[in-house]
């Protein structure tokens, strides 16, 4: 059985999984649900829960937990590690809060269709930046945390490439 711990939003979900050949047994928070996994790429998946589809996309750095989950067309970050490294991390006093990357790039190529910023607003964590249309979703880039937009590197109208420059922070 595999255990994680999520965390998104300041809220913290404990995710217990279990394989089956017909999918897996997954327990969040102590709730039972079925879940069924289709494949559809390298970090894309097409998950059925309890019936209901959703397809999801996680991405993420390798050195540490932080996570991208992209999914009905929002753009969620959150924190995904094993339980038990969590409960030994939350004992020794220490954090994941890595230092907030100041340089906004794009997670996948596409056309930017609204910049809600302008140089010099102040923004808070969550907030949303930008819009990209890829694959025809509008995905919400938000921020990561507080700060100054110091630069806007994209316009409306015009093309960005995955991990692009998109804005910079103070």
């Amino acid at each position: 059985m595999l255990r994680y711990l999520v965390t998104i939003d300041g809220h913290e979900y404990d995710i217990e999984m279990e394989y089956r050949a017909e999918g897996f047994d997954v327990s969040l928070n102590g709730k039972k649900r079925k879940v069924i996994q289709y494949k559809l790429g390298e970090s894309r998946s097409l998950l059925l829960v309890d019936g209901q589809s959703h397809e999801v996309d996680v991405r993420g750095g390798c050195l540490d937990s932080s996570k991208i989950i992209f999914m009905q067309g929002q753009e969620i970050p959150g924190q995904i590690e094993d339980y038990n490294l969590a409960q030994l991390r939350k004992t020794a006093g220490m954090t994941t809060a890595a230092a907030i990357d100041r340089t906004v790039r794009a997670p996948m190529p596409g056309l930017v269709v609204e910049v809600k910023v302008a140089k010099g607003d102040s923004v808070t964590k969550g907030q949303p930046l930008l819009v990209i249309e890829a694959m025809k979703m509008e995905n919400i880039i938000k921020a990561q945390g507080d700060g100054t937009v110091k630069e806007i590197y994209v316009e409306v109208g015009k093309s960005v490439e995955k991990a692009g420059k998109m804005l910079e922070f103070e």
